[in-house]
């Protein structure tokens, strides 16, 4: 069922101690890198896997805490927004049928929320009907909490390449208090030489300072890479995953203390090198 999901500027902030912070900063961000694609699913998550043809980055254990203090004399004036990605990030999800029953059975005893949906596949029919596809979705943990705080000091995006008829009941249950200003679906992903489905930000935002994509996926921000945080793909054979909440909340909000995001992001991840390494050219 992979048709359904993909088918398919200021420097670290100025301390008292202004070497002791940027070691910290380093070091949190050295170790936050390493994970990104180094626990990739063992099962058939509907969402495709883009990273089986590219070195992986080192994984290693994490252990760590984010101390660093903002530059208080040069808060930003605009609002973080938020953008954030749906498979492997927020959610997984599994077409039914095909989900192993031990899988099912290790992660709901593991305390994973979990639904199941039914999807309507208008492109495709039955009978002469719209096809009904039937997924079991699993919410990483953490999720309502993380939206929850993520929304007090950003405004939050939900921009997924996965299908309307699939994403939007799958949203309208994670997302019960409407804390998405917005939504946007697989027809607002852009098509490049290299890459589909890729997500531009600039559809959201003209001003790319204070504006940040969340995503399993990094080509989902070949665009615009240095404003893009490539998250630890979530699978439901993950039920101790702490991503959301230990990690990716206290980055963004330490964003969103920052005058220009893509100065931090692209000291923290490097990712035009990234991509140039393995062969995609990115924008200058």
């Amino acid at each position: 069922m992979s048709e359904l999901t993909q088918g398919s500027e200021m420097h670290s902030p100025v301390t008292h101690q202004p070497w002791g912070a940027l070691l910290n900063l380093l070091g949190f961000f050295y170790q936050f890198f390493s994970q990104i694609i180094g626990s990739l699913a063992h099962f058939p998550l509907l969402s495709f896997s883009l990273h089986k043809s590219f070195k992986s980055l080192p994984n290693i254990d994490h252990d760590y805490d984010l101390q660093v203090t903002s530059d208080a004399g040069h808060r930003p004036l605009r609002k973080l927004t938020v953008v954030l990605d749906l498979d492997e990030t927020l959610i997984c999800s599994y077409e039914t049928s095909r989900l192993p029953d031990t899988l099912k059975t290790k992660a709901t005893q593991a305390g994973l929320n979990w639904f199941e949906l039914e999807c309507v596949c208008a492109n495709e029919e039955v009978d002469g009907k719209p096809k009904i596809n039937y997924v079991t979705v699993f919410e990483r943990p953490g999720l309502k909490e993380f939206l929850r705080q993520l929304s007090e000091f950003a405004e939050l995006v939900l921009f997924t390449a996965g299908l309307e008829g699939y994403a939007k009941p799958l949203v309208d249950i994670i997302d019960t208090e409407n804390l998405f200003s917005l939504r946007l679906y697989r027809p607002s992903t852009v098509n490049t030489k290299n890459r589909e489905h890729v997500k531009d930000l600039t559809c959201i935002s003209k001003d790319l300072s204070h504006i940040v994509i969340v995503d399993n996926n990094p080509f989902s921000f070949l665009l615009q890479p240095n404003n893009g945080i490539p998250c630890v793909p979530f699978s439901a054979g993950q039920p101790d995953d702490t991503q959301l909440i230990d990690v990716i909340l206290p980055l963004l909000k330490h964003l969103s203390d920052q005058k220009d995001v893509r100065d931090v992001l692209h000291d923290a991840f490097g990712m035009p090198e990234w991509f140039q390494q393995h062969g995609f050219p990115v924008p200058s």
